[in-house]
């Protein structure tokens, strides 16, 4: 199994915890790999809820979510480094149809921001 080790800053760690379900978010904390598939279907999940939930429009979710697309894109582009969209395209898709490959892991690390003197 492909392990991807990624470093996240303080903005981007904390809006991929508020993404993710209780297990993965304490796996996260726990700096413990987090399955891929998974970690994108609870991305894809959270961006796409309002329209899922006929609160907006797919449309909309993608012009109101630009830093979570942003950051969607940012972790797409470790497995599939040729195509930083491949998750984008799916937004809206069930997971039955969810394109992604399946032995992969990520080990997510946030970055230290050292106090200057």
């Amino acid at each position: 199994m492909e392990v991807y080790e990624v470093m996240l800053d303080d903005r981007q760690y904390t809006m991929l915890k508020r993404m993710l379900v209780d297990d993965r978010k304490m796996e996260l904390m726990r700096k413990q790999p987090i399955n891929g598939f998974d970690l994108f279907c609870d991305m894809l999940h959270e961006i796409y809820s309002p329209a899922a939930d006929g609160w907006s429009s797919l449309e909309n979710v993608i012009k109101e979510s630009p830093e979570e697309l942003e950051l969607l894109r940012f972790m797409t582009a470790q497995v599939y480094p040729d195509n930083e969209d491949h998750f984008v395209r799916q937004l809206g898709k069930k997971v039955a149809e969810f394109q992604c490959k399946k032995d992969f892991s990520f080990k997510i690390y946030k970055t230290k921001v050292e106090n200057s003197k």
